[in-house]
């Protein structure tokens, strides 16, 4: 096996026992990079040199002491509306194709402290919200990656890194780690520190991350919260709640005969699954999230826009005018339906382990014109609720499919066990090591 081909767990214990070298490490990752890149432009920046030289740094460390955590020596990709000091981010937009930032987003300087290596900066849509990046998805490069942490996901399914930081405003997280069959978390909203992390929303913008396994994401968790758990499997079926209703309305039909087929799979080893029956004001989630969304974007953008409103792409465009037509009332009105929803969901949940759905309505759409719709991610976006994702299987045409798991507030740990437990139930082990097109 090629070192870019571990997991952080198989990377993290042959660095610590001498057998893998950071050195060696990057340095296959970017031999990765030269392979797959140019079918897949999933990167903004690769920083070559500076790559090798922390590299060079991390094994130095190592000889002087113990490793700092599991993500010492493992180099990351990082979404390009994150700051990096010294290294260029862009936004997916030209209004800051040249920008560079003087200081680190605090999760970069976060997984910096914890001995993680900044590999580059991935491609996004304009301003993480609609208009496409250029990434293609490496199950197959006719199809869309998912956005807007479009560049993220490609990266680490393919195997150019192990590890990349996305965001998640409406289902940037998700969505795009079920379109790329690998595991994507999205923490409640406010355990990860937004700092130097350019804003599409403020109250709904969360920090999110993918990786290729649940235990890899267990310690990027450790990482980012410096808060260490014992990882170990769960040995108790969990009580889970199945969302349909909206879901299976809003599904198309082979992402719900998969989701069945994943649900009889883990419920015919002992899960005990029942259905979740969503509350009234469930219905109002689309219409509360998009006018919260489009007044906040409007506000993070409105000067800019003043100046520069022709250099927005098209649907950007068109969404910051839209924002700043909405009067006060109706965004407070919002706010006010938004904390209904989150008790009744709070509420809801709170009688289960987790509950459950389709990480995303339909599969990668064909085409790189659309990242697809959030619509089974925007709630808990919304609500501020963690929720993850683990792939859960293939379609006819070999598109990877879903998992969503949703909890309680400040439950990732637990969400990630239940994903490894489901995980081991379902046995997806596939990747898309070749990337093909159509």
């Amino acid at each position: 096996m090629k070192p870019y081909e571990l997991s952080i767990v198989e990377a993290s214990s042959s660095i610590r026992d001498g057998s893998l070298s950071p050195v060696d490490l990057a340095g296959s990752l970017l031999d990765r990079i030269d392979e797959v890149e140019p079918r897949l432009e999933a990167w903004v920046t690769v920083n070559r040199d500076q790559v090798m030289k922390d590299a060079e740094e991390s094994t130095r460390k190592l000889r002087e002491g113990s490793p700092k955590s599991g993500v010492h020596g493992i180099p990351v990709g990082v979404k390009d509306i994150y700051f990096t000091k010294g290294l260029k981010t862009t936004m997916g937009s030209p209004i800051y194709g040249d920008y560079v930032p003087t200081v680190d987003a605090d999760m970069v300087t976060t997984i910096k402290e914890a001995g993680g290596i900044v590999l580059g900066k991935t491609e996004t849509t304009e301003f993480a919200l609609h208009d496409p990046a250029p990434t293609r998805n490496p199950w197959n490069t006719g199809h869309t990656p998912g956005g807007s942490s479009s560049g993220s996901a490609a990266a680490v399914a393919s195997g150019m890194c192990q590890v990349a930081f996305g965001s998640q405003t409406g289902g940037s997280v998700i969505r795009p780690a079920s379109y790329c069959g690998i595991v994507g978390v999205k923490p409640t909203y406010d355990l990860l520190s937004r700092e130097n992390v350019y804003p599409l929303s403020w109250s709904l913008d969360h920090i999110g991350y993918m990786t290729r396994t649940t235990q890899d994401a267990h310690i990027m968790l450790e990482a980012l919260t410096g808060i260490k758990k014992e990882w170990h499997p769960r040995v108790r079926a969990p009580k889970v709640g199945l969302l349909a209703g909206y879901f299976k309305e809003k599904a198309t039909e082979e992402v719900w005969q998969g989701f069945e087929k994943a649900v009889a799979e883990i419920w015919g080893e002992g899960a005990d699954v029942e259905t979740a029956v969503l509350p009234e004001s469930f219905s109002l989630v689309p219409d509360v999230h998009r006018v919260i969304m489009s007044v906040e974007t409007a506000a993070v953008h409105e000067d800019m826009f003043k100046k520069r409103g022709d250099d927005y792409r098209s649907y950007m465009r068109g969404f910051i005018s839209s924002g700043l037509l909405v009067p006060a009332t109706a965004y407070l009105r919002a706010q006010r339906l938004r904390g209904q929803i989150i008790r009744d969901m709070v509420n809801l949940i709170g009688r289960f382990d987790c509950v459950i759905s389709p990480s995303a309505t339909d599969s990668a759409p064909e085409g790189l014109e659309w990242t697809g719709s959030p619509a089974f991610n925007s709630p808990w976006s919304l609500t501020g609720l963690p929720s993850i994702t683990v792939p859960s299987g293939l379609t006819e045409d070999g598109l990877p499919l879903g998992l969503q798991i949703i909890g309680t507030p400040y439950t990732e740990w637990e969400l990630l066990r239940i994903g490894a437990w489901c995980e081991e139930k379902l046995g997806f082990e596939s990747r898309p090591i070749d990337p093909r097109g159509s």
